[in-house]
């Protein structure tokens, strides 16, 4: 199976190709440029960054081409980058044909583009030529020109009803509110007259209940779901310090940077420190599962 040709395709189709043990690749985008009377699009280049969120992208892709499992091709991904940090580590590159190469600088991963990568757009032309200018003119000087219809007679008739009719109606409108007000006038003097209205007095304040003390509800504070945080799975729990340290060596291996946290002299766990946002702690404890045949992983608190 060749894992380096669907990582290529990977990147080239999504921009960026997550590889476990190795890190983040990006296809990072440099500014368009002016040249020979052409507009030149944007060029991008190749850089490899630690970390990354921790998805099965990759997997799926190469499992869909490959027609075999999600796990085998997982298993797969997982043995080329394991390969790949050892022959790094002997001062060997892992070629990416067509796009650049691996290597190991200083303990850190990097990428070397090659000379010879291209994923630039075709250039955009500024101005047209000045044959391009003339036949333009030429065709402008034969587009036959339309006669401006003049508007028919205006039937003076209809608007000077719709006229008469909105000043009846807003005459309407008027002799109707002003009846109301006069009515509504009269009724206010007989009530003045007749009928004295007496303001029932304001009811008495309630009792303050100096004995007993309101609790005080404090809303919790929003939380952010998409921020990213700092979270240690536990992978191993053992008693034997010897396992625990095997443990920690394979993880260092796959640039991982585990702990050993020591409860007490027959307690030994192995921690493994993750990124990654609240909503995605669940998928994250998978894919370690999944990768690294962790059981029963879980968050330290």
């Amino acid at each position: 199976m060749d894992i380096v040709k669907y990582i290529g395709q990977y990147l080239l189709k999504n921009n960026y190709c997550y590889i476990h043990g190795i890190g983040n690749m990006e296809l990072v985008k440099k500014s368009a440029s002016y040249d020979n009377g052409s507009l030149q699009g944007p060029t991008y280049d190749v850089i490899v960054t630690s970390g990354g969120s921790i998805d099965d992208s990759l997997a799926n892709f190469i499992a869909t081409n490959e027609q075999i499992s999600i796990s085998k091709a997982a298993n797969a991904l997982r043995d080329f980058s394991i390969q790949s940090r050892k022959d790094m580590a002997l001062g060997k590159d892992v070629e990416v044909p067509g796009i650049g190469k691996f290597i190991e600088e200083n303990g850190r991963v990097k990428f070397i583009t090659a000379s010879n990568f291209s994923f630039t757009p075709q250039g955009l032309p500024v101005l047209k030529n000045s044959k391009q200018l003339e036949e333009q003119k030429v065709v402008a000087k034969h587009v036959p020109s339309t006669p401006v219809e003049t508007p028919s007679n205006i039937n003076w008739t209809a608007i000077f009803t719709v006229i008469i009719l909105l000043v009846l109606v807003g005459a309407g409108i008027f002799g109707f509110m002003y009846y109301k007000k006069q009515n509504s006038g009269e009724n206010a003097v007989v009530v003045k007259k007749d009928t004295p209205v007496v303001q029932a007095p304001p009811p008495p304040p309630p009792p303050i209940d100096t004995t007993h003390k309101k609790d005080t509800v404090v809303a919790p504070p929003p939380v952010d779901t998409n921020a990213i945080n700092e979270y240690k799975v536990i992978v191993t729990d053992t008693a034997k310090r010897r396992d625990a340290e095997s443990r920690i060596r394979k993880f260092k291996i796959n640039g991982w940077k585990p702990e050993l946290l020591t409860k007490d002299s027959v307690t030994f766990t192995v921690l493994l420190p993750v990124k990654c946002r609240i909503v995605d702690t669940t998928k994250m404890l998978d894919s370690l599962r999944r990768y690294y045949g962790i059981k029963g992983g879980r968050l330290y608190h």
